[in-house]
């Protein structure tokens, strides 16, 4: 067994480019297996801790008011275990001379008799002494503007300044992710923030006094929320019912979750990719090494080793190089997966989170690249068991020669040089091998093309959405709907002002057979110019006088197509007609990158609520050096809830796009490393089959380039049916990929762009042609003289 050992040392040293390209790709896939699987622990372990620690609530209700001593009563209802009242507030900071839209959502609570359900967690300072106005901040607010306790904030709040003390910082498990709207897409901190404040203050500062607007309960074991949701419906309609959720639509847990699944996929799906790639060259590079070493493999048994030993021998190979990349590659895992963590944490608020050294998915690691090596090992030694010695001693019976489907085409096949034909007839006479590179090289060709299709989802995401749909530059929310013409003519004089449309968006229930989703329903004018409603090839779609428009992912998740009837029900219909069934017809199905939405036109929806002409938010377009003068008029506005700039809404949104430039990269070079070390292999292979060809090639005067075309044909001829494979391989992956990381928050375009093909196909052919100048090397130093001169 010593003979054996050096034997493979020797073997590993000859050829140790190979291998070590090999190593590399199973780094890669090694790399992103452990670290993600240590971040996705890492985010369960800190989320599963929190919730339980704070007793995060199970259900989530919205009324205009409900009396506060009437709460309490609530949880007497069948399958309740407690429930909280609290009043939850946005208010705006005042700031002289600013025109910035900093805010806080201000949540009532009990200090001095803490609550039962959504307890904060005291990061520093102590707790708002009740009646006082002092209040807490999150903590990522509190750093992000550079607070100090102490330091007293003045807010806006139902067009009243009031001033607060911060004299702490504080986490809840409601606002993990803590987004003003869904329109921000991500946390920022610096200028949208949670603050906590006893009830006894707040509620002296709101017209409502006495009454709660949010209300917070836990279910009793083996209790379904359908079921307590009918009679908490039943009992909160009299007090303006806005929405009652579970906690898997609370928008910071499902946006968590999302995130969650969304790692769990990308931990389980690339990994295999790349240790797929490491397996197909370890497979065709023993193959090789097994056939070369025919002879040797026959003179071994003659000495007298047995099946046993010798497979074991050539088994060696591929556990050794699996062994080596899967303890790199797990370490290099368990050490990006202390950054990973630290960038969750940028946007997730999640007390607990934390990266530390895992035994566990090193181990993991290093076992599944010795299984994954073992198995093409296994596939690849399978045939010694076949050998006998005096058989093994003799040279291999040649394959039989047929023509090549190329050569039943005379007028082509002559077309073609010498060399290029001596290529190509390579590639019909090794089939098995031949298959496994093409579809190595689909797999690094669908990569490719999926890492560079995310700069058109960037584009859909950004562009698409701000400059095609959303054409407006102001948006102004109230707090509650509001007369439109009434709006209207007080907006209509404002200096700068050249465009203003009502938009009606109101809380739905949407449902279809046994699928409900509670989304926003937007309610648009017919000739709309600052809000378009667009289809797949950007053309306005026009809003229906008598149905509804559905988003993409809205209507796979009620499972409706265009002319379906669906029951939508609004918390904000006139009582008389929210006591019946009311249906509408989905008149189309459009795209939305950006939310989740239903589109009406205005007039439509009012009737359909039969509230009047109602608006909730004006839509303008003005002159960009008006806005700022707009914001200031109306900060302090008692019924303005927000003022929206698109210009500052698409700046953040491509702030945090442009970290996917990276992303980008990454993909495409992991791809790349991938697809040279298929051909690197590939190469090593022909050279080391063919000396003899290649070196008589050179005796009879070829230069090494002209004899490099010989492998070079073959690689060419692999990598265009490898692309070509690749190319529905590559919309199939971008498919999958986009139905595992939509969520509510956003829709990934799954169309695969003809630049991202372009792209993917460059990105192969440079991996490809590296590959082979690092063959022609070793062809300009082939000692072909030597070779000639060695008996077969």
């Amino acid at each position: 067994m010593v003979v054996l050992r050096k034997k493979l040392f020797r073997e590993i040293q000859a050829n140790k480019g190979v291998y070590l390209a090999c190593i590399v790709v199973i780094i890669i896939g090694l790399l992103s297996y452990t670290s993600m699987s240590i971040v996705l622990e890492n985010l369960e372990r800190a989320q599963s801790k929190f919730y339980a620690d704070t007793h995060f609530a199970d259900g989530f209700i919205k009324v205009t008011g409900y009396p506060e001593s009437q709460v309490k009563k609530l949880a007497q209802l069948e399958g309740l275990a407690d429930a909280e009242g609290r009043i939850v507030r946005d208010a705006r900071l005042f700031e002289e001379q600013s025109d910035s839209n900093r805010s806080l959502r201000l949540v009532s609570m009990g200090f001095e008799t803490p609550p039962e359900l959504n307890q904060i967690l005291l990061f520093s300072g102590r707790f708002p002494v009740d009646s006082s106005l002092e209040i807490l901040v999150d903590p990522k607010f509190f750093a992000a503007n550079e607070l100090a306790l102490g330091d007293q904030l003045t807010l806006i709040l139902e067009g009243k300044r009031s001033t607060f003390t911060v004299v702490g910082t504080a986490q809840s498990p409601e606002f993990i992710y803590a987004m003003r709207s869904a329109q921000d897409l991500y946390p920022d901190p610096q200028t949208f923030g949670m603050a906590y404040l006893p009830y006894t203050s707040l509620k002296t500062l709101v017209k409502e006094s006495g009454q709660v607007n949010d209300i917070v309960f836990s279910l009793e074991p083996d209790t379904k929320f359908e079921d307590v949701k009918a009679l908490l419906e039943e009992e909160l309609k009299p007090y303006g019912l806005q929405s009652i959720f579970p906690r898997k639509d609370q928008t910071s847990h499902a946006i968590l979750e999302g995130e969650l699944n969304s790692l769990r996929s990308m931990a389980q799906a690339l990994p295999m990719v790349f240790l797929g790639v490491s397996s197909i060259i370890l497979y065709t590079m023993l193959r090789r090494l097994i056939e070369q070493q025919r002879g040797s493999i026959g003179t071994l048994k003659a000495f007298g080793f047995t099946n046993q030993e010798i497979v074991l021998h050539y088994l060696s190979y591929p556990l050794l190089i699996g062994g080596m990349g899967g303890l790199l590659g797990g370490l290099a895992g368990i050490a990006l997966s202390f950054p990973l963590t630290a960038l969750y944490e940028e946007f997730f608020a999640l007390p607990g989170l934390e990266s530390t050294f895992s035994w566990k998915y090193l181990f993991f690691g290093i076992a599944l690249a010795l299984i994954f090596s073992l198995l093409s090992g296994i596939k690849g030694s399978l045939d010694i068991l076949r050998l006998d010695p005096a058989e093994a001693m003799r040279p291999a019976a040649p394959g039989s020669a047929r023509k090549t489907p190329l050569e039943k085409l005379p007028g082509l096949w002559r077309s073609f040089a010498s060399q290029t034909q001596m290529g190509i007839r390579n590639v019909f006479r090794a089939p098995v091998r031949s298959a496994f590179t093409v579809v190595g090289m689909a797999v690094v060709f669908s990569l490719m093309t999926v890492s560079w299709s995310m700069e058109n989802m960037i584009d859909k995401l950004t562009t698409f959405q701000f400059q095609q749909v959303q054409t407006y530059d102001v948006k102004i929310a109230l707090n509650s709907p509001a007369s439109a013409r009434s709006l209207q003519y007080s907006l209509a004089h404002e200096p700068g002002l050249t465009e203003l449309e009502p938009l009606l968006e109101i809380p739905a229930t949407l449902q279809h057979q046994w699928h409900k989703k509670e989304v926003a329903v937007l309610g648009l004018s017919p000739d709309s110019t600052l809000y378009h409603v667009l289809d797949q090839q950007g053309r306005k779609v026009p809003l229906p006088s008598d149905g509804i428009l559905l988003s993409q992912r809205l209507a796979q998740l009620l499972q409706v197509q265009e002319g379906d009837s669906i029951q939508v029900k609004s918390p904000l219909s006139r009582e008389l007609v929210a006591e019946q069934e009311q249906t509408l017809i989905v008149r189309g199905v459009i795209p939305q990158y950006i939310g989740l939405n239903a589109f009406m036109d205005i007039g439509a929806l009012q009737n359909f609520l039969q509230q009047g002409e109602i608006a909730t938010s004006m839509l303008i377009g003005m002159n960009e050096e008006d806005v700022s003068a707009l914001k200031s008029k109306y900060r302090d506005a008692g019924q303005v809830g927000s003022i929206e700039s698109a210009k500052e809404s698409l700046a953040k949104i491509e702030e945090m796009m442009g970290s996917y430039g990276f992303t980008i990269y990454f993909l495409a070079i992991l791809a790349g490393i991938a697809g040279f070390a298929l051909i690197y292999n590939s190469s090593i292979i022909s050279l080391s089959e063919r000396q003899r060809e290649l070196a008589s090639l050179r005796v009879l005067g070829m230069t090494p380039k002209e004899v490099l075309k010989v492998i070079t044909s073959e690689q060419w001829l692999l990598t265009l049916l490898g692309v070509l494979l690749g190319i529905p391989l590559s919309f199939a992956l971008s498919q999958a990929m986009g139905q595992s990381l939509n969520s509510d928050l956003y829709t990934l375009p799954t169309e695969v762009p003809l630049s991202a093909l372009g792209g993917a196909a460059l990105g192969t052919a440079l991996s490809v042609w590296f590959a082979q100048t690092r063959a022609y090397r070793k062809i300009a130093a082939m000692p072909f003289v030597e070779i000639l001169a060695t008996k077969e």
